[in-house]
């Protein structure tokens, strides 16, 4: 707060002025708008978006399916942006600035903009609309003509956006549809030529066969190789091969017999496929069992004739001396088994042959499988696109609608009946905020141009602090006297001289008004209360503030003649400030004259200590002159008051002319020891304590 205070109070000069300029300018526009600002009436009006809960949907094929869901409102994009866009446009204003009656009185279109306001309501699909005019009747035909012309321009873009859409979407569908029809005939054309039209359902009766084809051939097989093993053992029972046996019923030279034989084999050949397609009690098949049967009958009956009795010459050796009828019909078993025998083996090779075919047939399937599922793809992509066209051109009838929809009227235009009138309480408010950021502004502005001396600076500055001054209650030093209570804060600082061993100083400070000269004088009564003899000079040779506040005003007229000390208190003695004119003040330090009167005091001895109040260092240059003669220098600054570039400035300075600053004091501090005094008590302590 103190921090505050002190700013406020370094610039109060521009506070002053730009808050004099904000109140004249507050008072100024209270009165023109009383004066010159007529009262106006507003009309109100709200519009609302209707959101559409229909949608189109179409089915593209075995591209999916085209859905559009009609106006719909998300995070990203809002319908309300485009239609306060379309009502605000210039093409609207312009049409509805044209039917004005004082369209005469708006030099420009965005002057006439200005009257009215249009706001979307947040969390809805709402939209505020406010005209404001000189009369009531023509705020109403403002928003009234606003309105119309709004719903106007809507559907001049409804249409022009249908015509352009419908425009684009017939060349795309004429360039689709063709190549609908090229996927088409090539489709149509490769499945004529290959015989393919479901090549999986195709494939998979194709393996099917195959398979049932496999299983009967392996049957027969079997079938075969169980008639020849049967013939191999009745040959082994009958001692014969089985080519002899037959050869001695004279069957193998029985063409009757080889005959019947044969329509066996093919009738048995005949009745595995037949099997393989119906099932037993089918009547193709029960009617090649009985040929077979009646085939068989006839074999027997070739058999019985080949064989009478074994009464024939040289059968009964063959069949095995005298005959019987077991091995008679053992060797008919025996014939019967190989002609069964060879006709199953011929039905296998049959069905191994047509397994060959079927493969092939498979083979040839596969090998045009990609080439037909690719032209099937390059189909159905079309109809796909062709169909997604057709769909995009009925969503287009409605598009527009879903771009700008309809707007409803919720509440037509109405008519604030009270007028409205500058209100001099918002320019006053307005003038108060103008004020208070202003001056905030103005106040960091300056701040940053000429920043105050912060504790952070001086811990950069690398010098002691030897003492801390509050601000005094009793600033008139010059009127004490001997006896009375010198400010502890002084004795402090005279107790850190005292251990710097330094009789001679030199107490500066880099603007005025930092406090040195107080500082100097508080220091020299310190020291004389602590018993030494103290010699203040007043180096400040233009204001000589030290011997005006001593009482020895600037009386010398020479600046040759050495000035001569005179008593101030016992114990302190002032030499007064020549009096120079001041375009002879920096030659009278640089030839010596200053280093010449200082001497003089050093050869007297009379002095403990001699106490230079030099002028600031920042605003003159006979200060850096001084610090040759006396180099020991006590920095005075004052908290919250001066400013960081001037007192690093000075520091530098006097660094460079080689002085040697013994510390820093600090003037104008916050009090700590309020309520104790070293040498006394206040009189309210000592009257409690009694």
């Amino acid at each position: 707060m103190n921090q505050i205070a002190s700013i406020v109070r370094r610039y109060w000069l521009p506070l002053l002025a730009w808050n004099s300029l904000i109140l004249a300018a507050t008072i100024a526009a209270t009165i023109y708008a009383n004066t010159n600002i007529s009262p106006f009436w507003k009309a109100n009006a709200k519009l609302n978006i209707p959101e559409k809960s229909d949608g189109l949907n179409s089915n593209l094929g075995t591209l999916g399916e085209l859905q559009s869901r009609g106006t719909t409102f998300n995070k990203d994009f809002n319908p309300l942006q485009v239609q306060l866009a379309v009502l605000t446009s210039d093409a609207v204003m312009e049409r509805v600035r044209a039917a004005d009656p004082e369209k005469n009185l708006y030099s420009s279109l965005s002057s006439y903009k200005k009257l009215f306001t249009v706001t979307p309501e947040e969390l809805s699909t709402a939209i505020s609309v406010e005209v404001q005019a000189g009369r009531p009747d023509l705020a109403y035909k403002r928003l009234a003509t606003l309105i119309e012309i709004y719903q106007q321009r809507l559907n001049e873009l409804r249409y022009e956006d249908a015509d352009v859409r419908q425009e684009f979407s017939q060349t795309d569908l004429d360039k689709a549809r063709n190549n609908l029809q090229q996927a088409q005939t090539a489709l149509t054309n490769f499945q004529k030529s290959t015989g393919l039209v479901d090549i999986l359902e195709q494939n998979k009766g194709l393996i099917a066969t195959i398979n049932q084809l496999k299983a009967t051939r392996a049957n027969l097989i079997a079938q075969a190789q169980s008639n020849e093993t049967q013939v191999r053992a009745a040959a082994a029972s009958l001692g014969v091969p089985p080519q002899q046996a037959m050869n001695s019923l004279r069957l193998g030279e029985n063409k009757e017999y080889q005959a019947i034989r044969d329509r066996v084999a093919e009738v048995e050949a005949n009745l595995s496929v037949i099997r393989s397609r119906y099932r037993d009690d089918s009547p193709h098949v029960q009617s090649l069992l009985q040929q077979r049967q009646e085939l068989l009958q006839q074999l027997n009956r070739q058999i019985a004739v080949a064989i009478p009795n074994g009464n024939t010459e040289g059968i009964d050796q063959t069949l095995g001396g005298n005959s019987s009828n077991s091995r008679i019909e053992m060797l008919a078993e025996l014939v019967r088994n190989q002609t069964l025998a060879q006709g199953l083996r011929q039905q296998a090779n049959q069905m191994q042959n047509q397994i060959y075919k079927l493969n092939t047939e498979l083979n040839y399937n596969t090998a045009n499988q990609a080439r037909l599922f690719e032209l099937q793809r390059g189909y159905e992509i079309a109809e796909g696109v062709y169909k997604g066209i057709i769909a995009r051109g009925q969503e287009g009838k409605a598009n527009p609608f879903n771009v700008y929809p309809n707007v409803q009227t919720i509440d037509g235009p109405t008519i604030d009946p009270k007028a409205i009138r500058p209100r001099a309480d918002v320019i006053a408010f307005g003038g108060i905020l103008a004020a208070i950021f202003g001056s905030m502004a103005l106040i960091s502005f300056l701040e940053n141009r000429n920043p105050l001396l912060k504790p952070k600076d001086l811990q950069q500055v690398e010098l002691p602090v030897l003492g801390s001054i509050p601000r005094l209650k009793r600033p008139n030093l010059e009127r004490q006297h001997r006896g009375i209570e010198i400010e502890i804060e002084f004795q402090r600082l005279a107790s850190a001289v005292l251990m710097l061993e330094q009789q001679h100083l030199m107490v500066t400070s880099a603007t005025a008004g930092e406090g040195k000269t107080t500082v100097t004088l508080g220091l020299a009564l310190a020291l004389v209360n602590f018993g030494f003899r103290v010699l203040v000079v007043d180096g400040d040779l233009r204001k000589a503030e030290l011997s005006r506040r001593l009482g020895h005003p600037q009386t010398q007229k020479t600046a040759n003649a050495i000035p001569t000390p005179v008593s101030v208190y016992p114990g302190l003695d002032l030499m007064p400030a020549p009096s120079i004119s001041k375009g002879k003040i920096t030659e009278y330090c640089a030839r010596g004259g200053f280093e010449q009167c200082l001497c003089s005091l050093k050869d007297s001895g009379s002095y403990d200590y001699v106490i230079v109040d030099s002028a600031p260092v920042g605003l003159t240059s006979e200060t850096n002159l001084m610090s040759a003669v006396v180099r020991n220098v006590l920095f005075v600054l004052r908290a919250g008051t001066s400013n960081l570039y001037p007192v690093m400035d000075s520091i530098e300075q006097l660094t460079r002319h080689n002085a040697q600053i013994l510390g820093m004091v600090v003037n104008g501090v916050e009090s700590q020891t309020e309520g104790y005094r070293y040498y006394g008590r206040p009189r309210e302590l000592m009257e409690t304590e009694v």
